[in-house]
């Protein structure tokens, strides 16, 4: 009986540990993939500049081309969206969301393109990767080295129901565009409203292209 018992308890360790071995394995690999997804967009990225660079065509224009090309695909824009629009969600009519989905991640890509639209040879490292205590979020470091000038950025990275990595925030020497985002349409809610709000970030982003 006591050598039944034993071995239940044996087998009981035995199936707890592995599945602690599988979790902490799945924890790493998900860590290790974030990384790799920065560092593949990114290297994407930083060739598509120096060609842009080596061929005098380094123009805002042709860098938000880039960058809608290689990261606007890699981004969850109704998360970046639905976290921007915050308490004011319920506000939205369901047939204005995707409207919103549309001109929030082209400030997304703006964002990254102001980064971006001095490039001069810059090397674009990606550093270490951190995992949220749910494992959920990735926060992967980012320092564009320049001759006389360094940038350092957090790229935030969410888990999708597909076990994939997706981009929805970065932060610039602290500033984080998901809170600055909130901010400024928390504000134009309150002063435009819905309709109001989304006309004003639809002027924006025209100019950001007329520009």
């Amino acid at each position: 009986m006591k050598t039944k018992r034993a071995f239940n308890t044996n087998l009981t360790s035995v199936v707890i540990i592995t599945m602690a071995l599988l979790i902490s394995a799945t924890v790493f690999a998900s860590s290790d993939d974030a990384k790799i997804k920065v560092n593949m967009v990114f290297s994407q990225v930083e060739v598509s500049l120096i060609k842009l660079k080596q061929t005098h065509t380094l123009t805002k224009a042709n860098i938000r081309d880039v960058l809608n090309k290689y990261l606007l695909p890699e981004v969850d824009a109704k998360y970046f969206t639905y976290k921007v629009l915050n308490k004011n969600m319920a506000k939205v009519p369901e047939e204005l969301r995707e409207s919103f989905v549309t001109e929030l991640s082209l400030q997304l890509i703006n964002t990254y393109s102001n980064l971006l639209n001095k490039y001069n040879n810059e090397v674009i490292n990606v550093g270490q990767s951190t995992l949220s205590k749910s494992g959920k979020m990735a926060m992967v470091d980012i320092t564009i080295v320049g001759s006389t000038k360094t940038n350092k950025a957090v790229v935030k990275l969410l888990q999708s129901n597909e076990q994939t990595w997706l981009f929805f925030d970065i932060e610039v020497e602290g500033i984080s565009l998901l809170q600055t985002k909130q901010a400024e349409l928390n504000a134009s809610f309150n002063k435009l409203g819905v309709e109001g709000t989304l006309l004003h970030l639809q002027k924006i982003n025209q100019k950001v292209v007329d520009g």
